[in-house]
């Protein structure tokens, strides 16, 4: 599972307009790439972090609940990948770059998790150098999502399918996504691991959501100081001092 690329792992390329009203045809790639991104930047924050949260650390805990956490949330979108590109309109290109083999990965994804839920339940056992070797498998996945990102072009969609039955698409994967994840870490993590310099119109997170927020947020309440931007401010954050 070699690959050129090194942690911090780069983010896929993305547009600052409003992907709601641009065809679903040339949105696609790039609503792919911005919820990619979210957790593209997580497996960053975790190598970051690995070396510093140590055994007797205070954020111990919580920051193995971010981990893991994240390593769920990452298995349900390479599911859900496989899902999408194997609907019957789809069909066609269920062969191609656009639909990549991650078998190897959410094995790697599935190896991890059994670890970090061992040392959840043994934190003594924790082990920073295991956690990073655990990781290996992100350069690989960040090459799959770029080819993935290029092939999903106007050229190759065009001819298989309409802008109404791929946004029809794309409505039943984020529900299959909201159902298939924690909700209460699904939301808060996209929203602080979004770049908002990147687009301002995304995520588009439902009302009923943003009211219940603060609620949400207090279901993995250790989990948010790990990551990249505060949930409620939108702000940088900086690697919490050890």
């Amino acid at each position: 599972m070699s690959s050129a690329l090194t942690y911090p792992l780069p983010v896929l390329p993305c547009i600052p307009d409003d992907l709601e009203y641009i065809d679903s045809i040339n949105a696609l790639p790039h609503l792919m790439a911005l919820m990619k991104n979210t957790l593209i930047r997580g497996l960053n924050r975790v190598h970051a972090y690995a070396p510093l949260v140590i055994v007797g650390h205070p954020a111990l805990l919580p920051f193995l609940d971010y981990v893991r956490s994240l390593l769920a949330q990452l298995d349900v979108h390479l599911k859900e990948d496989a899902t999408f590109f194997s609907s019957d309109a789809l069909l066609v290109i269920a062969t191609t770059e656009a639909n990549p083999d991650t078998k190897i990965i959410r094995e790697s994804i599935f190896s991890l998790t059994s670890l970090v839920s061992a040392w959840i339940l043994d934190e003594s056992k924790f082990c920073s150098s295991a956690l990073c070797e655990g990781l290996a498998f992100g350069p690989m996945l960040v090459v799959i999502m770029q080819a993935q990102i290029r092939a999903l072009t106007p050229t190759l969609l065009s001819p298989i399918i309409s802008h109404l039955d791929l946004l029809e698409l794309i409505t039943a994967s984020v529900k299959r996504i909201s159902e298939r994840s924690d909700i209460t870490f699904l939301f808060p993590f996209v929203v602080s691991h979004h770049d908002r310099t990147t687009s301002a119109h995304w995520p588009k997170v439902p009302q009923f959501c943003l009211e219940m927020f603060p609620i949400l947020l207090l279901n993995h309440p250790g989990c948010w100081q790990f990551a990249p931007y505060n949930p409620l401010t939108h702000e940088a954050q900086n690697l919490i001092a050890t």
